[in-house]
């Protein structure tokens, strides 16, 4: 028998197996997953497993204790999935959890006073300055990956960020003078 006839009578046994054990193999796992509605998925990717096995199938006397052992490995794979997924969810809830509650704690007020600081020290800068300088100092790109952004060299993304420190510490100059007078 050649390779192509072969391939075809393993399609032709797989199309048979699907008619004859579909239904048998989603009532089994229904009964025996949580989720009984998942059963047609694990079905399907227990078929479609079938295909791309390389095995020879037609040495296999049993179909269902086959197909059994293919939908329980899968099963398993997906509750893996599960687990790690939940695992992961919950540590973003706990993480965004505690990113909240560091914002609570901190003074609003404060936040919003120094935003308005920054905002005005850098009226005067070029828009590319500022955006440059929101990358570097609150975004947390490195100086590189802002001058990538911006389109610039990285000496003249290193300029940006000089001249719009040096507006904010000439703000805040004046703003000190301004208080103790």
């Amino acid at each position: 028998m050649d390779q192509s006839s072969s391939l075809a009578s393993e399609h032709q046994m797989i199309h048979d197996w699907y008619l004859e054990h579909h239904d048998w193999l989603q009532q089994w796992l229904s009964f025996r997953i949580t989720d009984s509605f998942n059963a047609p998925d694990i079905v399907q990717d227990t078929f479609v497993k079938l295909l791309q096995t390389r095995q020879k199938l037609f040495g296999i006397q049993e179909p269902k204790a086959y197909l059994t052992n293919i939908a329980k490995n899968i099963v398993i794979d997906k509750h893996r999935r599960y687990v790690l997924e939940k695992s992961y969810l919950e540590a973003l809830a706990i993480q965004q959890f505690e990113q909240e509650s560091i914002l609570a704690h901190n003074d609003l007020e404060k936040v919003v006073e120094i935003l308005d600081f920054i905002t005005l020290s850098l009226s005067h800068s070029t828009a590319i300055a500022r955006k440059a300088f929101l990358m570097y100092y609150f975004e947390g790109y490195n100086q590189s990956e802002v001058a990538v952004a911006i389109g610039k060299s990285l000496r003249t993304t290193q300029s940006y960020l000089a001249d719009c420190l040096s507006a904010c510490f000439e703000a805040k100059q004046r703003l000190c003078v301004y208080e103790y007078d």
